[in-house]
């Protein structure tokens, strides 16, 4: 017997494979999650730790430029050298591509969203994902006493703890 949490309100159940609606919250498209134990990845496994960071002055077209340049979706917007917002693919299609606006000419401290929502890096892999739904965002800065070390998505996470509850090559077609 396994146990499983759902990862939007934290319900365990206690089973050989979790229901596919939470009895708790009754939510029928729930993640379920093994609860870390020891051996399992905590959320340190799941950071993206080069992160992008431009100045609040910086253009759209300057964080396109790296984000493309380093496979990335999202740049972290400095001032002073604080991180005080977060710009991502979705902000310069929408706030800039959408509007037509010349992405060399827009600043990125007017599509940013701010502030920068952040996690401690010894965070569990289900306080990131009720964290990033209490925010609907999708991603989080990580932090080590304070201080930036990283990125964690809700792709990354979801996806590897999806892989680390069941493996794809274990999963039985649909009837």
């Amino acid at each position: 017997m396994s146990r499983w949490e759902c990862y939007r309100c934290g319900y365990i159940f206690v089973g050989d494979s979790p229901p596919d609606e939470c009895p708790s919250c009754h939510y029928s498209a729930s993640i379920w999650l093994q609860p870390l134990q020891e051996g399992t990845p905590s959320l340190r496994n799941f950071i993206r730790k080069r992160l992008l960071i431009l100045d609040s002055s910086s253009s759209a077209w300057d964080a396109a430029k790296l984000m493309r340049e380093n496979n990335a979706g999202s740049v972290i917007v400095t001032m002073n050298g604080k991180p005080v917002g977060i710009v991502t693919e979705r902000d310069i299609l929408y706030k800039v591509a959408a509007e037509d606006l010349p992405a060399s000419k827009v600043l990125l401290r007017k599509i940013m969203s701010s502030p920068v929502i952040s996690i401690p890096s010894t965070a569990t892999v289900p306080e990131a994902l009720k964290l990033m739904e209490k925010h609907r965002i999708r991603r989080l800065l990580v932090t080590e006493d304070g201080r930036p070390v990283g990125m964690v998505s809700q792709r990354s996470v979801i996806g590897d703890s999806l892989r680390v509850a069941k493996p794809l090559d274990e999963l039985e077609p649909p009837d």
